[in-house]
């Protein structure tokens, strides 16, 4: 059962700035939340921390916060990475391998011994970044106590899964997503197959972690090695003053 008492591994968000995660080394776990992006600084920070390509990439987001996201995705995870390999942040180029199905770093046209993970949901922006042979994936999902779980698990969830919810059972139902999420990402399946699966079963042969932090459900699933107890909260515009220094 998945009832948070019972969580085998509990995933802690505590506050912290870009040092902190500097500090913390691989496995770097990181929630945070654009949506304080100021709309008139979008396009300005766009063409200060994005190049090239991710500014394509940029332009075709159609929607402000996901503009939002994408910046701040790409600036935390890149300042990490500058940092973990010594290496400037304007060498390296975020790109999404449709054949791989993962999200790989970049720098003179050869990918970076690493594995991401990322997921956003309304302007919160979670990501994971570990050792190169990690089968790893992320999810984070709002907690819509309006939502009707029972039609959706009904439709979709492998029957069982459906059995174990009560009608108002939000926070089960967003642990089970977020894992069927996580989980595709790991394997490169779509969600569409997994939906249906046994999630539980499945995930067995995995380590995973779950947190909940201000309405938003966190989930982390990898194939080793279990991950740190706590991941980090950043604030962006204190992150943002580290690239200015």
């Amino acid at each position: 059962m998945l009832r948070s008492a019972r969580l085998p591994n509990i995933l802690q968000i505590k506050a912290g700035d870009l040092n902190n995660v500097l500090k913390a080394k691989s496995p770097y776990i990181v929630l945070c939340n654009c949506n304080n992006i100021n709309e008139r600084n979008v396009n300005t920070l766009a063409n200060q921390l994005l190049f090239d390509n991710e500014l394509e990439a940029f332009e075709a987001r159609k929607k402000l916060l996901a503009k939002k996201e994408y910046i701040t995705s790409r600036f935390l995870i890149k300042t990490i990475i500058s940092h973990h390999f010594n290496i400037s942040y304007h060498t390296i180029r975020l790109c999404f391998n449709h054949n791989l199905k993962k999200l790989q770093a970049i720098v003179n046209n050869q990918p970076l011994p690493i594995s991401i993970s990322l997921a956003h949901s309304k302007g919160m922006v979670f990501f994971v970044i570990n050792e190169e042979n990690v089968l790893l994936g992320v999810d984070v999902e709002y907690q819509d106590s309006n939502r009707d779980i029972t039609a959706v698990s009904e439709s979709y969830f492998h029957p069982s899964e459906t059995k174990s919810l009560t009608k108002n059972d939000h926070a089960r139902f967003y642990q089970l997503w977020t894992l069927k999420e996580s989980l595709a990402k790991a394997t490169g399946q779509s969600i569409f197959e997994l939906l249906g699966q046994n999630t539980i079963q499945i995930i067995k042969n995995f380590h995973y972690q779950l947190g909940l932090h201000d309405g938003f459900q966190c989930a982390i699933l990898q194939n080793r090695k279990v991950l740190p107890s706590s991941g980090y909260l950043l604030n962006l515009e204190n992150a943002l003053l580290h690239y200015a220094e």
